[in-house]
């Protein structure tokens, strides 16, 4: 006879991890051939229910998705973000430890579960039989909450029993480190460029529409949810250059203006060879490697024209006099270097900026972002950016429309929320860089919501990708990762991509390092 959510309820052996407790079982809802004893024929909502009365706030599921389907249980995740509960999936080979995708994904999964623990909360984890990847990634996850490699194990088996089934899997174990980063420091370096992503997939489904034709299509609040396209959210050019910035920061060690220029300029003739060629060749590497930079998201046309010009703007040899928003939305990276100082950020930015619009505006709205992200990262609030930023464009001279823009956001309140001054085009469309940012500092400025400050970042007539993008990124160096709904950050087509350069720029930050595995380490 076969077993049943019924007749073998689902159980979930326990493990005080950090303040929290991990709770080790096999996948829910799962039916078929077992390996042990007889066949399984288990209810996924009777056991995710049972999870849910357990206290779970989190499931974390190492199987493979054809192994979902093999175990019929394809619409697991669903099912857990149905609940209310926080669905990470970060696959593991059966019998396996984990490869490099995994260690790039775990950069963010791994940090998101241990704020989890942090705060006291219960999390699920789970492979096939709940035994060896489970049993292997709880011991790790003891191991990076500061426990001792032996005594991790021992307390994962006293808990299950089995755990832990190969003798490479224990040698995992044993191969992990602490991390001892500030874990509130990370998720503010993960919320930038998460939250600028997800800003960027919000508005870029509505980038060319006006404002009626939004509320025409979704109603009367305008967009308030994601479009999915094949369930993925898809993001621009905005985040694809942001990325290459980003590889480009993490490259850099200690900060040297020319070198870093340097850096970024050869990342952004790396992007745009993406949009002149069809797909990654066998000897591209890093976040070449990813298709999905690949694809042509309605790239700038003053970005794609400096670029074939071979990308040599500075501030002091201007390669046009545009002051598009192309400069803005992808420097943010630049600011989350904690090792660099509020001026070599300033500096790094503009000159990176530079590279493709020429007008002082155009790289000095930039700039003034970077600061921005840069002093907030720290734990300071939006006011203090924004008054590090006033002080850096004041003493230069081409700043007057950057400093009107910035500082007319603050002249009056945001008027609970009803978003007004964005929808009624008082602070401009977003086109140019300073309106780009001002709409974002309006948006951040409004609301400590994240969907709440998405509505009004994308929702007017003008470059809605941009300006949610950038008030993403804004929010995200405020809040953190932890505040942006993660059901909207794991479906995002870059997830990848974003996971590979976050771990590298927070593993370049000489201030404050985020220790990975030995065994997997990624260099």
């Amino acid at each position: 006879m076969a077993r049943t959510s019924q007749s073998d309820p689902i159980v979930f052996n326990e493990v005080r991890c950090g303040a929290g407790v991990l709770g080790l079982t096999f996948c829910p809802g799962k039916s078929g051939p077992s390996v042990f004893g007889a066949d399984w024929s288990r209810d996924l909502d009777v056991d995710l229910d049972a999870a849910v009365a357990w206290g779970a706030s989190t499931v974390l599921t190492l199987v493979k998705p054809h192994e979902l389907e093999m175990l019929q249980a394809p619409g697991l995740g669903a099912a857990v973000e149905a609940r209310g509960m926080m669905w990470l999936h970060a696959p593991i080979e059966d019998l396996g430890v984990p490869d490099q995708k995994f260690e790039q994904r775990w950069c963010v999964i791994g940090h998101r579960v241990r704020m989890a623990l942090d705060s006291g909360e219960k999390v699920v984890v789970h492979c096939r039989g709940g035994r060896g990847r489970a049993g292997m990634i709880a011991a790790r996850l003891l191991v990076e909450m500061g426990e001792a490699p032996d005594d991790a194990i021992a307390r994962v088996r006293a808990a299950r029993e089995g755990a832990i089934e190969t003798a490479e899997q224990e040698r995992h174990v044993r191969e992990c480190w602490a991390t001892t980063c500030n874990r509130e420091h990370v998720d503010r370096v993960l919320g930038c460029l998460f939250g600028g992503a997800v800003g960027d997939g919000f508005g870029y489904a509505i980038e060319f529409d006006r404002l009626p034709a939004i509320r025409k299509r979704y109603g009367e609040k305008g967009l308030t949810e994601p479009v999915l396209t094949n369930e993925r959210l898809v993001v621009s050019d905005d985040t694809q250059m942001t990325v290459f910035t980003a590889s480009a920061v993490a490259r850099v060690g200690e900060f040297e203006a020319a070198e870093a220029v340097a850096a970024i300029r050869a990342a952004y003739l790396d992007w745009y060879r993406t949009q002149t060629r069809s797909g990654p060749s066998k000897v591209d590497a890093g976040v070449l490697r990813h298709r999905e930079l690949w694809a042509r998201r309605a790239p700038g046309n003053t970005c794609i024209s400096a670029l074939a010009a071979g990308g040599s703007g500075e501030p002091s040899r201007p390669v046009n006099d545009s002051k598009g928003c192309g400069g803005v939305m992808r420097v943010a990276p630049i600011g989350l270097r904690r090792d660099w100082t509020e001026g070599q950020v300033f500096e790094l930015a503009a000159r990176a900026a530079a590279i493709t619009h020429g007008h002082p505006t155009g790289y000095l709205s930039a700039a003034a972002a970077a600061v921005m992200v840069r002093v907030m990262v720290d734990g300071r609030g939006l006011r203090e950016a924004l008054g590090v930023v006033a002080r850096y464009l004041a003493a230069n001279e081409d700043a007057q429309e950057t400093m009107k823009a910035v500082i007319g956001v603050f002249e009056e309140p945001a008027r609970d929320m009803l978003m007004v001054d964005v929808e009624e085009g008082r602070l401009g469309e977003g086109w140019v860089g300073e309106e780009a940012l001002a709409i974002a500092l309006y948006s951040v400025a409004a609301s400590d919501d994240f969907r709440a400050v998405m509505r009004i970042a994308a929702n007017h007539d003008g470059d809605s990708d941009s300006t949610a993008s950038i008030a993403g990124q804004l929010f995200g160096a405020r809040h953190g990762l932890s505040r942006i709904p993660w059901s909207w950050v794991s479906r995002l087509d870059v997830f990848d991509a974003l996971c590979e350069v976050a771990g590298d720029v927070l593993a370049a930050d000489r201030s404050d390092l985020l220790q990975r595995p030995v065994a997997s380490a990624i260099n």
